[in-house]
């Protein structure tokens, strides 16, 4: 298991735009994750985009509702597939 899911408490998964998946636009990258002492996610930055805008906003706009367990992790990096099925990280 991926050690930000051990750490998370909340963890949803980021929706697959439908715009992109209309299009069939599929990608994978790698999002940093800085998290403040209490937990919360305070900003996303692509550091390997998915090759889609779409897809890159999909991710950060998921990953900032992620939660973490408070004083545990500081920053988070992780990885994030868009496939047709769906995302998976």
């Amino acid at each position: 298991m991926h050690a930000a899911k051990v750490l998370a408490i909340s963890a949803q998964r980021p929706e697959y735009p439908y715009q992109a998946r209309r299009q069939r636009v599929t990608g994978s990258g790698v999002a940093l994750l800085t998290v403040d002492a209490r937990g919360h996610v305070i900003d996303v930055t692509m550091l390997r985009s998915t090759g889609s805008g779409i897809l890159d906003q999909a991710t950060i706009s998921g990953f900032r509702r992620w939660r973490f367990r408070p004083g545990t992790v500081s920053r988070v990096q992780t990885p994030i597939t868009y496939t047709l099925t769906g995302a998976s990280y």
